[in-house]
């Protein structure tokens, strides 16, 4: 029986006769239905590009996550980086110490720039971090001791150039004959790498980790970086690998990735994204419920079919969804309109990278993303027919409950 309601809801959507302002209704109905729709796919796959270029760009320039010591340095670090890389999805690790300079060029007259001095392996750096995909003009695993590589803009601003000498002081103390003096270290600029992302570019210099080691009196490092085979797998490979330091238990290992450093940052923009959501939402509902407005006039205008229906067999539920299914086709048709239109905007627009981005917003975001997800378009594709379907239920619940004798001495 189900084919008959289908079958007189269809006609009634199609009829040519007469009830041309109900139609124009319907038809207004749709497009706003449809730009509700569009809109909210739209901004879905925007925010979605957004979180992930810039969860992207984070991992890409340092590893999935970090180990380190709650005493400070490692104390086997040769054991521990064993016991992660024998760590089940762990695809890269590499040793690593951070300081803090200033670091000045050989010109007369250039100021101090403050940097984070990183010290690396450079056998095993490049697996951890993609910053030294772009470095020139020798690949990271030439560089030797005594020399360093650092970013576009701070060789840039200080005027530095590759075999140029810098030196830089050290937040450490030594003593000398003339009491407590910051440790000073001279180095040629053996390299130049370009991240996209402002602070690396700006305040990131990379020496030899056995530069760091000399300059800080040790033979362990202080941290070991990890590459995951995905930053999905993070959530199970960091455990994994503390667990097997720790031997089991709760040790005096522990891990942080940027995302624990970067959580305000990534709840924002999962907090806009429902926001814009819920906000762009009530476009659908609004146009949804027009639908009860079309639906009663329906419903006015058919009263004697109704009233026929009715006398020849038809039971008060089949009336209901009769109506009930014009609500969710109507809006079915509009949201089959602005899903079929937004999907391909979307692709096109990512994919040929259409909007720019002027570089002062976002110095390692150069256009404006868009990634489509499947759980949102089935949720943008499932909410309107919902809202239909409740909209239209009032309605057709009245027309169910049509007197069809009334009806018919009405008419």
């Amino acid at each position: 029986m189900k084919a008959f309601e289908a079958f007189v809801a269809e006609r009634y959507l199609k009829t040519r006769r007469k009830g041309a302002f109900v139609r124009t209704l319907t038809r207004y109905a749709r497009w706003g239905i449809g730009l509700g729709v569009f809109v909210l796919v739209v901004v879905q796959a925007l925010m979605n590009g957004f979180r992930d270029e810039i969860q992207a760009n984070l991992f890409t320039a340092t590893g999935h996550f970090t180990v380190n010591f709650f005493a400070g340095e490692i104390p086997d670090t040769p054991r521990a980086l064993a016991i992660i890389r024998a760590t089940p999805g762990v695809v890269a690790a590499s040793p690593m110490r951070l300081e803090r300079g200033l670091l000045k060029s050989a010109i007369p007259g250039a100021p101090p720039e403050g940097v984070a001095v990183k010290g690396i392996d450079p056998a095993t750096a490049h697996g951890t971090s993609s910053i030294f995909d772009s470095l020139q003009p020798s690949p990271v695993e030439q560089m030797g001791e005594g020399e360093l590589v650092v970013g576009k803009e701070l060789a840039r601003n200080i005027g530095l150039r590759v075999g140029d000498t810098v030196s830089i002081t050290f937040m450490r103390a030594d003593l000398g004959l003339g009491g407590l003096q910051p440790k000073m270290a001279g180095f040629k600029v053996a390299g130049i790498f370009e991240s996209h992302i402002s602070e690396y570019d700006q305040r990131w210099v990379f020496i030899h980790l056995e530069d760091a080691k000399r300059m800080a009196g040790t033979d362990q490092a202080d941290f070991i970086e990890v590459r995951a085979s995905s930053v999905e797998a993070i959530e199970t490979v960091k455990p994994a690998a503390l667990k097997a330091l720790n031997e089991g238990a709760k040790g005096p290992f522990s891990a942080t990735d940027l995302r624990d450093t970067n959580r305000s940052l990534f709840s924002a923009l999962q907090f806009q994204k429902l926001l814009f959501a819920l906000i762009l939402a009530f476009i659908v509902v609004l146009a949804a419920f027009n639908i009860v407005a079309i639906l009663v006039l329906f419903i006015t205008e058919k009263r004697r079919d109704l009233g026929v229906l009715l006398a020849l067999g038809a039971t008060p539920r089949q009336i209901q969804r009769i109506f009930e299914l014009q609500g969710v086709r109507i809006c079915a048709v509009g949201s089959a309109w602005g899903m079929g239109l937004a999907v391909p905007t979307c692709w096109i627009l990512d994919h040929w990278k259409l909007v720019k981005l002027p570089p002062a917003l976002y110095d390692f975001i150069t256009y404006v993303p868009f990634k489509l997800s499947l759980w949102d378009l089935a949720a943008v594709a499932v909410f309107p027919l919902l809202v239909a379907w409740a909209a239209s239920r009032y309605p057709a619940r009245r027309a169910a409950e049509v007197n069809p004798v009334d009806a018919l001495r009405a008419e």
